[in-house]
């Protein structure tokens, strides 16, 4: 029996979130500073020997079936982008991840993209990974209506630090770092943790923040947003890894203006923690609202901030950066 597996990252978004969002980003033009992660959504593909369609989500505890052509269970997510494949039959999918959902890693994202590169393995339709973001991009998105940007289903698509260019025209992706110890560099001095779920929050925050643009009243800090964006990788280019801390520090003022949802107390109370024991800056990794936080420091004050933010409710977990996309292969199986 073949076996079909893949794997897609997780994303820290740095500088211009909410700028992939629509509709700042047909109209205006969105761009974005992100960086895949270690931290990742797996799939599995098996085939079924009675010619249903089962979806096992581990983490969750959640199965899912389709027999007749309806679904049971809750999986929504993984269902829709089977039903986008309806070469698709007669397979058991399992999958988990790395980290809880909310996590605002783009979680959800990397498990449509790590979903569309497993089929493709497995029924041999090769997408590039523009076609795979716009497929993912689409599920997630129009055929769901769930609220958000386009940068998430790229990340995972892409990989690595990379400037993506949003229009109307379509994306453009950038590599920004030929230079790998400033890669390095900018990973000895961050660190990650997990302040709490940000699902429920998620719909209404996002609609929070178009509605508020589409009024007027967040366009100016939509702009200053994305003007992070240039300054930052002149800063990492050049291994300026304090000043790209504090650069955080600036885009992260700016981002709490988009919506008064993005920063909650707790947020708040554990940023001001970080910078009064040295944080150069630090943001939400993700819309707002909860999930996980990237702190900015230096390299000889790590050991500190973890503990301190650990005190203070943070999951601290460790991470590396990854410099490739999602990725799929098969294996014989004899169980």
């Amino acid at each position: 029996m073949r076996i079909y597996k893949a794997k897609a990252p997780m994303r820290i978004g740095f500088f211009g979130g909410g700028t992939d969002v629509s509709p700042y980003a047909e109209e205006h033009g969105g761009k974005v500073l992100n960086c895949t992660i270690d931290k990742y959504v797996r799939c599995m593909l098996r085939p079924s020997d009675d010619g249903t369609v089962t979806i096992r989500s581990l983490d969750l505890e959640e199965v899912s079936r389709n027999v007749t052509g309806r679904w049971d269970g809750k999986l929504s997510l993984p269902q829709a982008v089977l039903d986008a494949m309806p070469e698709a039959r007669g397979v058991e999918v399992t999958m988990f991840s790395d980290v809880p959902p909310g996590s605002g890693l783009g979680s959800s994202s990397a498990l449509v993209v790590s979903m569309l590169k497993l089929m493709g393995e497995a029924f041999h339709k090769n997408m590039t990974p523009h076609e795979l973001a716009e497929l993912a991009f689409r599920i997630e998105r129009v055929n769901l209506g769930i609220p958000g940007g386009r940068q998430d289903q790229y990340a995972a698509a892409f990989g690595g630090m990379s400037v993506y260019h949003f229009s109307k025209n379509g994306v453009i992706v950038e590599p920004v770092l030929s230079d790998p110890s400033a890669l390095l560099e900018l990973e000895s001095c961050l660190l990650i943790g997990y302040i709490g779920s940000r699902k429920m929050l998620t719909e209404h925050l996002v609609n929070d923040q178009v509605s508020r643009l589409q009024q007027g009243d967040t366009l100016r800090y939509h702009d200053e947003t994305k003007a992070f964006v240039d300054e930052a990788v002149k800063l990492l280019r050049t291994k300026r890894i304090a000043d790209f801390g504090r650069l955080l520090h600036d885009a992260w003022e700016v981002k709490k203006a988009f919506s008064p949802y993005i920063a909650p107390p707790v947020v708040d109370e554990i940023y001001a923690k970080a910078r009064k024991h040295g944080a150069w800056g630090g943001k939400i990794t993700g819309a707002g609202g909860g999930g996980f936080m990237v702190i900015a420091c230096p390299f000889e004050r790590r050991l500190e901030m973890e503990r301190v933010l650990s005190e203070a409710g943070m999951q601290v977990r460790h991470f590396s950066f990854t410099t490739q996309g999602v990725h799929a292969w098969s294996v014989d199986s004899d169980e």
